[in-house]
């Protein structure tokens, strides 16, 4: 292929000015002549003043990381839900698989940037073949990112179905009612920049704009991605406190509410990492192909944080569930436990010592036992958030959480 000349500087190849004249197409100069180039800022600096500077390695070096741990989260997921039999395979992990795909695709994108589009270096160091490649590259990265953000909502959905969903009908209606805004936002993420200029081949081909007899009426980037972004962010809120109010309302011991709320406070990052997303696009006004490296970080620890989120209830219960919490606690004298329901009836010696503090266990009891409460904690155990074997010990341990007293 023929050398492209640099921003700034007259066409050097026949697709050179073709790619010059389809920007001044989008941009509405249709007179405008491509034979003297496009003229950007920032301008070269004089050749006393030029310094090379790219950010490429730092970005290659940053999303590779990412891809690794996308990655090594999503199938240690996998794992544990496959290789233990406490933990059912369900809809929230299948859901997580193309989370994962196109969640991987997206730092991807960025290497190719970097290596076939000029990411990371200043725009007059870039050639016309390479901003020609930016809009491909860049076209599908938008479609991409929205995309794998609503499957990994997607699978959050699935799971806090499995967690809510024996408790009552209204949490699986506002789940379901979630569960379609998600898909919603999917497919109008797909549409809205697919479908951004008239014709659709304005967004991401200027050769084929500047084969055009009129320019392509497009709407701005900002116009589209704000607006997702703004969603992006309510949608997170709206996940994150689902599992934060069924915690409440479970009785466990401190020390495990503390670390189950320090848990999902790991996915307050993921709203901030989204709202910083919004601000380090303004930079973007000028030498974009330079400062775009800051989008590209604070997305990519978006990305990331959401498909790490959405595994932590399953990996906190393969790293906790046999350490911190599987202690060894003798049985009482009243029988054995089952999500804090004795299956035997509690002798006389241990409901004589309801005087000291531990709990009187007897059929009556039983009888008004808040059932939502105890379907709420069966989910918790059976979704994953901590292991049935820890759950047990929970309610050996803590007497008062097991039943109401009377």
């Amino acid at each position: 292929m023929d050398q492209s000349a640099f921003i700034g500087q007259p066409p050097l190849t026949e697709d050179d000015r073709w790619i010059v004249k389809g920007a001044l197409m989008a941009a509405g100069l249709v007179t405008a002549d491509p034979s003297k180039g496009l003229k950007l800022r920032p301008a070269r600096p004089p050749p006393d003043q030029y310094r090379f500077e790219t950010r490429g390695p730092a970005i290659i070096a940053v999303s590779s990381v990412v891809i690794v741990i996308m990655f090594l989260v999503t199938v240690t997921r996998l794992l544990v839900r496959k290789l233990r039999k406490e933990l059912k395979f369900g809809l929230d992990d299948w859901l997580m698989v193309p989370a994962l795909i196109l969640g991987m695709m997206w730092p991807v994108l960025q290497i190719c940037a970097v290596k076939y589009a000029g990411g990371g270096k200043h725009l007059y160091d870039v050639t016309y073949h390479e901003i020609y490649m930016s809009n491909w590259i860049g076209s599908f990265a938008k479609i991409d990112f929205f995309v794998a953000l609503a499957f990994v909502k997607l699978s959050i959905t699935s799971f806090n179905m499995r967690l809510t969903g024996l408790s009552s009908r209204r949490w699986m209606y506002a789940h379901w009612t979630f569960f379609g805004i998600l898909t919603a936002f999917l497919i109008c993420s797909v549409f809205v920049f697919a479908f951004q200029c008239i014709p659709v081949v304005g967004a991401w081909d200027t050769i084929a704009t500047a084969h055009l007899d009129e320019p392509p009426r497009c709407r701005a980037d900002s116009n589209i991605s704000k607006p997702l972004s703004i969603l992006h962010i309510l949608m997170d809120f709206c996940l994150l406190a689902v599992p934060l109010l069924v915690l409440w309302r479970i009785q466990l011991a401190r020390n495990t509410r503390i670390r189950m709320y320090i848990l999902f406070s790991i996915g307050a990052l993921c709203c901030f990492a989204a709202v910083m997303r919004e601000v380090s696009q303004e930079p973007l006004k000028s030498d974009f192909t330079f400062n775009f490296s800051a989008l590209i970080y604070w997305s990519e620890v978006d990305m990331t944080l959401s498909i790490v989120v959405a595994s932590l209830p399953v990996l906190g219960t393969a790293i906790y569930g046999r350490t911190l919490f599987s202690r060894k606690t003798s049985k009482p004298s009243g029988g054995s436990f089952s999500f804090g329901v004795p299956k035997s009836k509690p002798s006389l010696a241990h409901s004589e010592h309801s005087r000291e503090g531990i709990m009187r266990q007897d059929e009556v009891e039983l009888e008004f036992r808040d059932r939502g409460v105890a379907d709420e904690e069966e989910a918790v155990v059976n979704a994953g958030y901590i292991s049935q074997d820890a759950y047990h010990i929970e309610q050996k341990t803590m007497p008062w959480a097991s039943s109401r007293r009377l």
